[in-house]
């Protein structure tokens, strides 16, 4: 700790130097202020000793780091700053509200259908965001609404258990884990746990295919901690006990292949790739694209690469013009792209400005078709402006995503429990329809019903009476989610994006898991082709 976070920091707390204010001038501030309580040395021993960190979270890096405790209304992620990002700081306190009701009735209340005890689960998320970062503060605002929603829903339910949701800041860049990690491992209970116990029973978050998401998971692992991802899809990255509530990345690719078997196009391809090889997506996503893809569409030789901007290996600003061009002067009309959804829209006004894509023979009559994987329908292409440019270039967005938020919230194909999620979210966590696009509310949301499934299953056997779950029966009831035979759910997930369950020799991917693809913009009396769906497993026969 340096002479300023002491002697300085706690007296000039939540505000930047101005321009023009010298730094030493802070000092004289700070030191003129401990002469006055110099006095006291009752008083100025702790406000020597004192950490911008608190409420659970310790200092690391110039961030603050951990597990957040459970009922901290305004607690702060970085040294100086006074409370959480403004875009989800209002979420926050909803969770720690909910909490501390949750807390309040298992302690206090008297009556009997009030009284329930509940467990912990941690939500691992980087609170602190930026351009480059891991995730962009709207993303970590729509994660913790859908999970706060799940939260909402179950701790309202008929079961006799309800959920604590505890926020673990990871870093910035994914990579300050270690104490938020550390920290569940000492509220994870081993062995019978009683209804006094409350205990930590699993994990969320872990958003991005990188090395140090899979440096937590492997950590978790080895503590036996379930931990539930709602937006993983590289199979790169993998433990024994982290679970996805998505499809991976060759289930999405097949879900193109279908769509490209009935709408097949002219048959010229290109492919667009983000080489940056530490993000397991998107290399992923390029080994799946062109196994599947490669050969019939000539993508070993008619691609183009870029470095994408976002996360800790990010390069300049995305230089798509290249590719714009490339893919123009090839006549290409089925364009695959393997990067992340930040950079996409550079590659959109890189073919409406270039001169080859403006004066391509066929503009009016054939759309050049840009092919993902995705968690949903990024907000970066849906602004008016996006929208517009999209439209003079004729060009489209086929995205393989687990959700389709513009077809459900209409009504169109709308799975079972996406009018509940639906109406908790935007009526309590303050969401809009269109912030549900992008799908990371649905998914987290999902990847919490995954965790309340796990529990409720445990605590509604009359055997277990007075208990409450460990880490390992959640771990033993993930994997017994299996879909039925006679297609009717059985044990499985009733999620917001669909009815799906876990099977051995999966590898930890759902089964029968609907798998739409998006088209955008939307055309004229659109109406959604027939989602493709994952294997149910053997023997096993997905729900109707």
């Amino acid at each position: 700790m340096s002479f300023t976070d002491i002697f300085v920091r706690p007296f000039v707390r939540g505000r930047e130097l101005r321009r023009g204010e010298r730094i030493l001038g802070r000092w004289a501030a700070g030191f003129v202020a401990l002469v006055l309580l110099g006095a006291t040395a009752v008083i100025v021993v702790p406000i020597l000793t004192r950490s911008d960190c608190q409420d659970g979270l310790v200092e690391k890096e110039g961030e603050c780091v951990g597990l957040l405790d459970a009922t901290a209304q305004v607690p702060v992620f970085k040294p100086g700053d006074d409370g959480p990002d403004k875009e989800f700081s209002g979420l926050v306190k909803r969770i720690a509200k909910e909490n501390k009701w949750v807390q309040d009735l298992w302690e206090s209340s008297k009556g009997d259908a009030d009284k329930k005890p509940y467990v912990k689960v941690a939500l691992l998320l980087p609170f602190n965001t930026d351009k480059t970062g891991a995730m962009t503060a709207p993303l970590v605002k729509r994660s913790l609404a859908g999970a706060y929603a799940a939260q909402h829903n179950a701790n309202r339910s008929s079961s006799g258990v309800r959920f604590q949701m505890l926020l673990g800041n990871i870093g910035t860049d994914l990579d300050l884990w270690q104490p938020a990690v550390d920290a569940v491992a000492k509220l994870s209970g081993g062995g019978e746990q009683t209804e006094d116990d409350s205990p930590l029973v699993g994990v969320m978050g872990l958003p991005n295919s990188e090395p140090d998401t899979q440096a937590a998971a492997r950590a978790l692992s080895k503590k036996n901690i379930p931990a539930v991802s709602g937006v993983l899809s590289s199979p790169t990255i993998k433990a024994r006990t982290l679970y996805k509530a998505p499809p991976n990345n060759r289930n999405s690719v097949a879900a193109l292949a279908r769509y490209l078997d009935d709408k097949p196009g002219k048959g010229k391809g290109f492919l667009v790739w983000d080489s940056r090889t530490e993000d397991g997506y998107v290399t992923n996503t390029k080994a799946e694209l062109l196994d599947r893809f490669g050969t019939k569409y000539k993508l070993t030789v008619r691609d183009k690469s870029y470095v994408g901007t976002m996360g800790p290996y990010a390069g300049a600003s995305a230089a798509m013009a290249p590719a714009a061009s490339s893919l123009c002067k090839a006549g290409a009309d089925t364009v695959f792209v393997a990067g992340r959804d930040w950079d996409l829209p550079e590659l959109v006004k890189a073919i409406d400005e270039d001169g080859e894509c403006k004066n391509r023979e066929d503009k009016a009559k054939t759309p050049i078709r840009i092919l993902r994987v995705s968690t949903g329908l990024t907000s970066r292409l849906t602004s008016e402006s996006m929208r517009k440019a999209m439209t003079e270039a004729n060009v489209v967005t086929l995205n393989a995503a687990p959700t389709d938020n513009p077809s459900w919230s209409r009504g169109e194909d709308a799975p079972g429990q996406f009018q509940t999620f639906f109406t908790t979210i935007t009526g309590k966590a303050g969401i809009k329809r269109a912030d549900l696009d992008d799908g990371y509310a649905i998914m987290h949301y999902d990847a919490f019903q995954v965790l309340i499934k796990a529990v409720t299953q445990f605590t509604d056997n009359e055997n277990n009476k007075g208990k409450l779950p460990s880490k390992f029966d959640v771990n033993s009831n993930i994997g017994n989610m299996t879909v039925g035979t006679d297609g009717d759910c059985g044990d499985c997930v009733r999620g917001a994006s669909g009815e799906f369950g876990y099977t051995s020799g999966n590898g930890n991917w759902p089964v029968c898991k609907t798998v739409p693809v998006i088209e955008y913009p939307r055309p004229k009396d659109y109406s959604p082709p027939k989602a493709f769906r994952t294997s149910p497993g053997k023997g096993g026969s997905c729900p109707r």
